[in-house]
């Protein structure tokens, strides 16, 4: 979704694999164009990584898994008499779980000489990291009202874990002002820091990568475009890599002249208008 309107755009294609590291199947997972080091496999971390600790979360929660419930533990949010708080998304169990499952292999490799392969894994292990904090942080205090005659005299309130399109998002725009970095030694540790030395150290919800992005030319034939000016997104001269787009006429067809009928029900009409689609060559 976040991606529509851009060159490489976060579709997973239908390959079977064999197995191995997340990293190791990207190439798979994403074309062999998407390169392992970039600003776009740093996205596929964190949200990879955000979507296994959202996902555990929601299933602890609603009863799915016997080896992790709700988070019944009690806050001190409300001081207000009339606000009682019921069990939370379990937040904790999920990071936990996120952070063994994605982080095991990439922990290995960090302890690693291996040059590339070592400082990716740093790179990974931040953006695993990254995607993690954005579930937590965006959490929501989600409350119902009880009462006599629709009332709210009394209200019910649990931490849930936000809406995974407005995560996703939020990481797009991290993703945008992503972080070129190289590992340097502290003292005697190892840490990301900015090829720009004008920019402060790195955050840990900021997104880094190690190479440049290639243009992503060679996926575009077939996309769509927007006919607008060249410097906004997703313009045709802008997605189609100069190579040209193509018209096409669609009928577009929804409902339209709803009406209530008693009772109970909603009748539509079905009204089709022309719509053009531009695609790329």
């Amino acid at each position: 979704h976040q991606f529509r309107w851009e060159r490489w755009n976060c579709i997973a294609h239908k390959k079977n694999d064999s197995g191995g590291t997340l990293q190791a199947r990207l190439p798979l997972l994403f074309g062999d164009s998407l390169v392992l080091d970039s600003r776009e496999a740093a996205f596929v971390s964190a949200i990879f990584s955000a979507g296994v600790s959202h996902e555990i979360t929601k299933a602890c929660s609603s009863n799915q898994l016997t080896s992790c419930s709700c988070d019944k533990t009690s806050s001190t949010h409300e001081k207000d008499s009339s606000k009682w708080q019921s069990c939370n998304d379990n937040i904790v169990f999920g990071t936990s779980f996120a952070k063994q499952f994605i982080d095991s292999v990439e922990l290995k490799w960090s302890l690693t000489k291996l040059f590339s392969n070592h400082d990716r894994s740093l790179m990974n292990l931040h953006n695993n990291e990254a995607g993690r904090i954005t579930v937590k942080q965006t959490m929501w205090w989600k409350c119902t009202c009880h009462g006599t005659s629709g009332s709210c005299t009394t209200k019910i309130c649990s931490k849930s874990v936000a809406n995974f399109r407005q995560i996703g998002n939020l990481l797009k725009k991290e993703y945008e002002k992503a972080i070129k970095v190289q590992i340097k030694y502290v003292s005697t540790k190892q840490v990301l820091m900015p090829i720009n030395e004008q920019i402060p150290l790195v955050t840990n919800t900021q997104l880094v990568f190690l190479k440049k992005s290639p243009l992503y030319c060679n996926s575009v034939a077939g996309r769509r475009c927007k006919v607008k000016s060249s410097d906004e997104i997703g313009s045709c001269s802008n997605m189609c890599c100069g190579k040209g787009y193509h018209t096409q006429i669609k009928i577009i067809e929804k409902n339209c002249s709803c009406k209530f009928v008693w009772c109970c029900k909603v009748t539509c009409q079905k009204c089709s208008h022309k719509q053009k689609i531009h695609i790329c060559k």
